[in-house]
């Protein structure tokens, strides 16, 4: 089920395509990002910080509000990211960057507000996409 704010932001943007949203920092609240926890692989690798998403669900709570709090503040300041590298075929390594869970949630809630931003203008646009022979 969606966020309640989120279908707001989705029926505003399918309703009125010139519409600028501003300030989106309001619907990162701690009860949003509650709801996108249900949306973290809480199998993914640990980051620079080491604390995978079944540590860090142990004090959910506090790490979202703490983590909410430092959004609103403006101190909030995104891990480095844990490099490692995977085999490729051939005997080649591929980098493979690995954020902290914290910054993971809410890049995931980002991703969520400008999705519902986003997706009812790319659905009502007519896109064109070629064919083989270049016509439609």
């Amino acid at each position: 089920m969606k966020q309640t704010s989120l279908q707001g932001i989705a029926n505003k943007a399918a309703q009125d395509k010139a519409y600028r949203f501003r300030n989106l920092f309001g619907v990162l609240t701690a009860g949003f990002l509650f709801w996108c926890w249900d949306f973290i692989n809480r199998r993914a690798s640990a980051g620079v910080d080491r604390l995978d998403a079944i540590a860090y669900e142990d004090n959910l709570i506090g790490n979202i509000q703490q983590l909410t709090q430092q959004v609103k503040e403006g101190t909030y300041r995104a891990k480095l990211v844990l490099r490692k590298y995977i085999p490729k075929m051939g005997g080649k390594l591929r980098p493979l960057g690995i954020p902290a869970i914290a910054d993971k949630l809410l890049q995931l809630a980002v991703a969520k507000i400008l999705e519902a931003i986003v997706e009812p203008r790319l659905s009502a646009m007519q896109l064109w996409i070629p064919t083989q022979n270049g016509r439609s």
